[in-house]
């Protein structure tokens, strides 16, 4: 069996130097020679053999503190000691710094060989694994910001189609085209100005988009009527929230949504329905949502009312807020600065 590897042969006694080197050069390795600890660890600087076979004790510097160097120096190098019977304390202490083993003078060849072939073995498959390790970390890397990438590119997905699913209800309710777009941006900036967690604004944007998802359970009849529904057409108008409930509930991603959809048509003095909830027993959601539904039903023209201005719309807001609307929430939307709520309302439009 012949070998590339490099060993570094450091003994100061130059016949037993000679015999290791002859040794070696017969298994087909290829040697380096030192004299000494310390042209061994000069020796080990230059070239950083994998394998070092030295003997421990030498003048100058002895084997155990070149194991020493070398360990520091090349934390992967493999190391064999040579030792007589009265050092095999320090031989035996020389593992513990990191010798891959020892050999008893007088040497024996195949022992020798054997244990400077394994020795090579165990380093090689050390480097492999920190090399496997290191690749492996890298692709987890590389994996965790390409589920990041694809993560961001569903949840667009998803806005998107949120989006167009409130565009689609928005006109299929006749007069509130983009309403559900202008209410979006209308909301959030609220809920900002309230101090909402940015953690829980998701939900708040979901919930804004589909408010009237229930009305698809709605027939056109009643839905697009031009004139006032009857008693027992209300009752079927005020099945929506419910049935916007039971739609989105069972979908993990929009659940969040419900206290929205389900709670948008309560009133802070608990006239509203589907429950007839007071004052904070309203989720919060659902309060922002009244304010900035009411804000856009005033300012837009709707087949049963001609637009006003902004402080029109604000001003019935206020006269509102403790029997509507939730005071401290029209007091967020009150902050909402009217050229940001001017600029949500024109991309609407150019949408």
């Amino acid at each position: 069996m012949t070998h590339s590897e490099h060993i570094l042969i450091v003994d100061d006694d130059r016949q037993v130097r000679e015999v290791l080197h002859q040794i070696f050069l017969g298994a087909g390795y290829k040697c380096r020679l030192a004299g000494d600890g310390r042209e061994g660890v000069e020796v080990f600087r230059e070239m950083k053999p994998p394998l070092t076979v030295t003997d421990l004790k030498m003048p100058i510097m002895g084997g155990y503190e070149l194991l020493q160097q070398v360990r520091e120096e090349e934390p992967d190098a493999a190391v064999i000691v040579l030792t007589g019977a009265a050092d095999v304390k320090t031989a035996i202490a020389s593992l513990k710094l990191g010798a891959y083993d020892f050999i008893m003078k007088p040497v024996n060849v195949d022992e020798l060989l054997i244990a400077a072939e394994r020795a090579l073995e165990r380093r090689n498959l050390l480097i492999e694994r920190r090399q496997y390790q290191e690749l492996l970390e890298v692709r987890v890397v590389e994996a965790t910001r390409g589920l990041g990438k694809l993560y961001r590119e569903l949840q667009d997905t998803y806005e998107t189609t949120l989006e167009a699913l409130g565009s689609a209800l928005d006109t299929r309710d006749v007069g509130t085209e983009s309403h559900s777009r202008r209410v979006h941006g209308y909301a959030l900036a609220t809920a900002r100005e309230y101090g909402v967690p940015d953690a829980d604004l998701t939900d708040l944007a979901h919930g804004v988009l589909l408010h009237d998802i229930g009305k698809i359970g709605i027939p056109d009849a009643i839905l697009l009527k031009p004139g006032p529904l009857t008693p027992d057409e209300w009752q079927i108008m005020r099945r929506h929230p419910e049935i916007g409930k039971l739609l989105i509930e069972k979908i993990p991603f929009l659940r969040g949504a419900v206290p929205i959809v389900y709670s948008h048509h309560e009133k802070w003095d608990g006239t509203g329905y589907p429950l007839g909830l007071r004052a904070e027993e309203i989720p919060l959601g659902a309060r922002i949502f009244m304010v900035v539904d009411a804000f856009d039903a005033i300012t837009f023209d709707r087949p049963y009312s001609k637009a006003q201005p902004f402080d029109v719309a604000k001003a019935e807001i206020k006269r509102c807020a403790s029997t509507h609307f939730d005071p401290s929430v029209v007091e967020a939307f009150f902050k909402v600065p009217e050229a940001l709520l001017a600029e949500i309302r024109r991309k609407s439009l150019e949408s």
